[in-house]
């Protein structure tokens, strides 16, 4: 399956963080077309933990997130 352009921003942005741990082009094509793949079969149980993510862009679960602890 294939992710819609707002969602390969989103994972773009969340692969960034790991950009330090690979070491070379092809493991970083690895490591995308990975989550890429987990993400994209939409699994039950990756679709429950997408729906709480602070980082899945919903500020308003965010905002509500940040408050509880802030």
């Amino acid at each position: 399956m294939h992710l819609a352009e707002c969602q390969q921003d989103l994972l773009s942005d969340y692969l960034d963080g790991f950009r330090p741990l690979i070491g070379d082009r092809r493991t970083q094509t690895l490591f995308r077309g990975t989550m890429e793949g987990i993400i994209g079969a939409q699994s039950l149980i990756c679709s429950k933990v997408a729906a709480f993510s602070p980082s899945a862009g919903h500020p308003a679960q965010r905002g509500a997130t940040d408050s509880a602890h802030g």
